[in-house]
């Protein structure tokens, strides 16, 4: 098992990016590239979770299978107490990478995530397949459907830049790995590990999120003993895109470049 990746920076602490379910590699650009981005603090390394870019695809996605393989990743290029930080479906991966591998992370960055998936009795988690899957079942691809999956993931005041890259990263997923990455997702319930994360930990979310909202994001950090919540400002699902300005600012404090009051 081999992932694609993207790497800017060549010193410092060692950040890992796992992108959402809608995006690749690429979707962390504001961290990896320009005069604010992470990478001029940081060694920044931007992972294509198996499917997406030139990664190759799972016969079967699941978590102990996602988990095996960033394992390997880490093992492979030498990467020990790294900062991890995981957007929406990536976050997931991070808390359940966590929940087995704690030794191999200096801190945890969950962002727009959450540490299950829908209601108890399943209705959501059926509602939310079937939302997504049958306009592919009935033949559209994804770069049809990418406009109206991206749109209510952004701010009412989103750039029109951050919108377009955000769609050009849907538009690359492939359905087959798409529709994997919903079933997979469908089936994500950690909360019972949040007691046992003792790591630092750095929530971030939209204050316009409306899959992540603040407040579930509120009751998430409640569960975790050290952890810290901060809610950006005039950013929905995609803040990292959005405000990264903010976003990058705010994960420099949490790893020490920066002091609380830059």
């Amino acid at each position: 098992m081999s992932w694609s990746y993207v790497k800017s920076g060549t010193q410092g602490q060692v950040l890992v990016c796992l992108h959402g379910m809608g995006g690749n590699a690429n979707a962390f650009a504001p961290q990896l590239k320009g005069v604010d981005s992470l990478s001029q603090h940081m060694q920044v390394w931007s992972l294509n979770l198996p499917g997406y870019g030139s990664s190759a695809p799972l016969p079967v996605m699941d978590w102990d299978c996602l988990v095996a393989g960033l394992k390997q990743f880490l093992d492979q290029h030498q990467l020990h107490k790294v900062y991890l930080l995981g957007h929406s479906f990536g976050g997931m991966l991070a808390q359940a990478f966590a929940a087995q591998h704690p030794s191999y992370l200096a801190g945890l960055i969950l962002y727009s995530t959450s540490a299950a998936f829908g209601s108890n009795d399943g209705a959501f988690q059926q509602r939310f397949i079937d939302s997504r899957l049958t306009p592919l079942d009935e033949g559209q691809s994804m770069a049809q459907l990418a406009p109206g999956l991206i749109k209510p993931l952004l701010s009412k005041a989103c750039a029109p830049h951050a919108r377009q890259k955000a769609i050009e990263c849907m538009e690359q997923v492939p359905s087959h790995t798409y529709r994997q990455a919903i079933k997979c997702i469908s089936v994500f319930d950690y909360r019972q590990n949040l007691p046992h994360l003792k790591l630092p930990t750095l929530l971030l979310t939209g204050a316009e999120d409306t899959m992540a909202s603040a407040a579930m994001m509120k009751r998430l950090a409640s569960k975790i003993a050290w952890s810290k919540l901060c809610v950006l400002p005039n950013a929905g699902h995609l803040a990292n895109v959005e405000q990264p300005q903010l976003f990058n600012q705010q994960v420099k404090v949490f790893i020490g470049l920066l002091s609380t009051t830059t």
